[in-house]
């Protein structure tokens, strides 16, 4: 037995000796943990042996390793001059190394999807290097899971006395798939004797709307398109509206809000979803069928002006975004759609606090304005019933309808809570 051991070490000790001694036995520092990071610097910095050393690292100032293959960026906050940098294209788990490289100027990191989580590094991160002055290009997307069975929706009641409000979430374009909707949402505009939406498109002249919209979205003080946004984004918008007829003389005249609406209404042309199996004309359609009397919460006029009226650069902010992701429209719509049948109200609260500045500050006037209309039916006292579709957005996070009424004093239940009473 002691023999055995004593083989046991005696070869554990000559295994030992051979390692150290070995030639060939490598003895440089791994920096970063990523093989394909690793190539990159080295091609950077031009090793011709493959070995990196600190002393190298700080004449880097510029990196592109664009669709590289790297996942790992561990190791990156090694190099500490650098000012660009260029990661798209790669599958990157945490961007939390990114925060310690203090010369960084600019930062391009590709598509980067939100699942549901804002705490996740691979989604705080570009906005905490944004809080640092660091320009981030990036393209952000969604992605969310199938959802089994039919519909959830993000949907609420409030009781009050005599009187119940059903709130339902809209999303304003779909597809079949949004549907059979959840058993108890049918059930709950069964008991409506009133539907209330944003705008009931039945009252709405198209002619007056068209023409509203072409005096608010085209430049009157001789302002040209051409001269508030970038070459790029110009030609970019005009090449995508070129099939409606429209050439850049024409798109000279209009504001970046409206490219933008129009440009939207040409991606969803190439897909397969439309306004016909939205939730909003789901429920219309039956309010006629039902014969029930529909209310507008809002008027085309207000929504228009809401719009229209953000600042210069939002406008061209979101012309651009809606270029960025001009290609991948109908899958983006799609994962709202998944997002929207499962019924996370809490992702979508998180949604709502990525739209900022005036959008948000516009989208909390809103929902001030329909939530006083709302609270005149829960103490109207007659023994009724309201069914309201508004988009989802309105009902999920601070200062949205749900927000405003449990701070006036009102029980809101999320579905999930009163769908087993």
């Amino acid at each position: 037995m002691f023999r055995k051991a004593k083989n046991i070490f005696l070869i554990g000790m000559l295994m030992f000796f051979f390692t150290a001694c070995s030639p060939l036995t490598s003895t440089k520092q791994d920096y970063f943990k990523d093989k394909a990071l690793e190539s990159i610097v080295l091609q950077e910095i031009e090793s011709e042996d493959g070995n990196l050393e600190e002393d190298d690292f700080a004449s880097i100032k510029t990196l592109d390793a664009s669709g590289s293959g790297i996942s790992d960026i561990n190791g990156i906050e090694s190099l500490t001059s650098l000012n660009y940098l260029d990661v798209s294209g790669n599958d990157i788990v945490d961007l939390t190394p990114l925060l310690t490289l203090e010369k960084l100027s600019e930062v391009h990191l590709g598509d980067v999807y939100f699942t549901g989580d804002m705490d996740a590094p691979v989604w705080s991160v570009p906005e905490k290097l944004e809080e640092k002055g660091v320009e981030v290009n990036v393209r952000e997307r969604l992605s969310f899971d199938e959802h089994d069975g039919p519909s959830e929706g993000v949907f609420y009641r409030i009781q009050k006395d005599n009187q119940t409000v059903y709130l339902l979430g809209s999303i304003h374009i779909g597809d079949q798939s949004l549907y059979p909707l959840h058993n108890q949402i049918e059930a709950a505009f069964e008991e409506a004797d009133y539907l209330a939406v944003e705008i009931d498109i039945a009252d709405v002249n198209e002619i007056e709307v068209s023409k509203t919209m072409m005096e608010k979205g085209m430049y009157t003080d001789g302002t040209v398109l051409s001269s508030v946004v970038s070459e790029k984004v110009f030609n970019e918008a005009a090449g995508h509206l070129s099939s409606l007829g429209l050439n850049e003389v024409m798109l000279d005249q209009f504001q970046p809000w409206f490219v933008s609406m129009i440009l939207s209404e040409v991606a969803l042309e190439k897909t397969n979803l439309t306004g016909k199996d939205g939730i909003d004309l789901h429920f219309l359609n039956r309010a006629k069928e039902k014969n029930i009397p529909i209310i507008s919460l809002e008027s085309v006029e207000s929504q228009i002006a809401s719009i229209s009226s953000a600042p210069k650069e939002e406008q061209i902010a979101s012309l651009e975004d809606m270029l960025d992701t001009f290609d991948i429209y109908e899958e983006e719509l799609t994962q709202l759609i998944r997002l929207w049948r499962s019924g996370n109200i809490e992702v979508f609260s998180q949604l709502r606090q990525i739209n900022q500045g005036s959008e948000q500050l516009a989208m909390d006037e809103r929902d001030l304005l329909m939530t006083g209309q709302i609270e005149e039916f829960l103490n109207a006292d007659e023994r009724e019933t309201y069914f309201i579709v508004v988009g989802s957005l309105h009902l999920a996070g601070k200062n949205s309808i749900v927000d405003l009424l449990e701070n006036r004093g009102y029980t809101v239940e999320p579905h999930a809570e009163f769908r087993t009473n």
